[in-house]
């Protein structure tokens, strides 16, 4: 298969260069090895649209996040995706913390943050009410720290880009490149695929896509970071993000300081810790990591506000737990531009922490960069609206009432705990980019992530996928191959002689 352009990775990088590349006259393909767009670090993030204060001044991660951040506003309006510009605290507990939160903010002006100042625990109380732990000494505040859907941006970014022509090729492993005369051909699991230009977004795994063509070898270490996602209940009291200032955690790992983020889908996110692995693809939590976010909160919960409403940290109201393995480049920074001995091929590698901020502005330069060289021209028909109909949980009753009566199914609620209805999952089923498994389901809609965690929606989901692809329930994937939810089906024989 000949295409002008490849996109490696769908994930935020690759999704942003997407719909960049879609805005030109290329026939693009974008391949991906999950079972579905972001099956891998963007997936699992804080989902925090980060100011920029942290990052080194000089850095590409500072100038892009920056940058970035500011792309938010316009880009998420234009494919109709959640945006929460909720500002950022963070917070200092002692007198040495405070002189971090100075540090910081000499940082941000540096980077040219705006709107960043510092705040006596008075100011931090009227900020965000009503208390705040006897041994806060103040905090940092940047206003324009935010909360983004990850996966529901690239989902939209995705949709967007194929609705602009730009084709996406699941299940698709790249296993080897070479230089061709005219370009690069690519061997994956599903064939040969020719390009004349790649652009490399392939997460904890664009190291080896660069080092398959290139002598500029590089390297990327997965680190893993794990969140825990607290009841809705909480929502109420949560209106910024929270988090104390940096330090190295118990074990070992650096982490930006561990927070409490309010979603923008109501629930509450903790974390996170920072531990470096081996095992790229292994995005499990584990119990060494979902202590570290323990045992933390349970020291230091009289801190947050939250303490105010649950004295003690609320571990009863824990719903669910994640993590995904950033790409951390041992060269510290995002590694981004042309390869000199492989032209036509772009690295955007590296792409941690502040990523899922930074991506937009990357893509823009990069493509644009690629544009320029090698003369791309514009396509004139390029539509930048994504338009997508309101939640049926965020919608008024009058406004339910009438998509009930434009379309029934509008009418059946599947998942009780979000209010999500069957209409809504046939529409993601049949999206531009279908879903084809219960996950895959649960992260365009969201059922299945409230209090039960699919208990009561689940079986139901992967009837309704059985029906509309017209499969078998046996077929029927909770995630990726071999994640079959039934073995088989059992006869009215057998049903009688268990009850027996």
């Amino acid at each position: 298969m000949n295409y002008d352009a490849i996109i490696i990775g769908a994930g935020i990088s690759g999704s942003c260069v997407a719909r960049e590349l879609a805005k030109y006259n290329l026939k693009t393909a974008v391949l991906e090895k999950g079972y579905d767009l972001c099956s891998g670090a963007t997936k699992g993030n804080s989902a925090t649209v980060h100011s920029g204060h942290d990052a080194a001044y000089g850095t590409n991660k500072a100038h892009y996040n920056v940058r970035g951040n500011a792309m938010y506003d316009t880009m998420c309006e234009e494919l109709s995706v959640p945006f929460n510009r909720n500002g950022t605290i963070v917070f200092a507990g002692s007198d040495a913390e405070m002189e971090e939160v100075y540090r910081l903010k000499a940082n941000a002006d540096k980077n040219q943050v705006p709107g960043v100042r510092v705040l006596t625990k008075e100011e931090l109380i009227e900020l965000e009410p009503p208390y705040w732990g006897p041994d806060v000494k103040g905090a940092l505040y940047a206003p324009s720290g935010g909360m983004v859907c990850p996966y529901t941006l690239v989902f939209a970014l995705c949709e967007n880009a194929a609705d602009n022509g730009v084709e996406f090729f699941l299940n698709t492993q790249v296993n080897n490149i070479e230089k061709t005369g005219e370009g690069f051909l690519l061997n994956t699991n599903n064939g040969i695929f020719t390009s004349k230009y790649i652009f490399n977004c392939a997460g904890v795994h664009a190291d080896e896509m660069n080092n398959f063509i290139s002598e500029n070898k590089i390297t990327i270490m997965p680190r893993k970071g794990s969140h825990l996602i607290l009841d809705k209940k909480l929502a109420p009291y949560v209106k910024q993000t929270l988090c104390q200032t940096p330090f190295t955690m118990p074990g070992g790992g650096h982490t930006k300081g561990q927070g409490i983020m309010p979603s923008v889908d109501g629930t509450i996110i903790l974390g996170c810790e920072a531990i470096d692995t081996t095992e790229k693809d292994n995005n499990d939590t584990s119990r060494e990591g979902l202590n570290m976010i323990l045992d933390y909160f349970d020291a230091n919960w009289k801190h947050f506000p939250l303490s105010y409403y649950y004295p003690k940290f609320p571990r009863h109201l824990i719903i669910n737990a994640f993590a995904s393995n950033r790409p951390h480049p041992t060269t510290d920074d995002f590694i981004i531009g042309e390869v000199k001995d492989a032209p036509g091929f772009f690295n955007l590698a590296g792409i941690e922490s502040p990523g899922v901020t930074a991506a937009p502005a990357i893509a823009f330069d990069v493509v644009n960069d690629a544009a320029s060289k090698y003369n791309f021209t514009k396509n004139e028909s390029f539509n930048p609206i994504r338009k997508a109909k309101k939640p049926f949980r965020e919608m008024t009753e009058e406004e339910r009432n009438e998509a009930i009566a434009e379309d029934p199914d509008y009418g059946k609620i599947i998942c009780r705990c979000e209010l999500i209805t069957k209409a809504e999952i046939l529409k993601a089923i049949r999206g531009p980019i279908g879903a084809r498994s219960v996950n895959a389901v649960k992260m365009r809609t969201r059922a299945g992530m409230g209090r039960c965690q699919g208990g009561f929606c689940g079986p139901e989901v992967a009837r309704i996928i059985s029906q509309e692809l017209n499969i078998p329930m046996t077929d029927v994937l909770l995630s990726g191959a071999g994640s079959n939810i039934l073995l088989r089906e059992i006869g009215a024989e057998e049903v009688s002689h268990e009850e027996a």
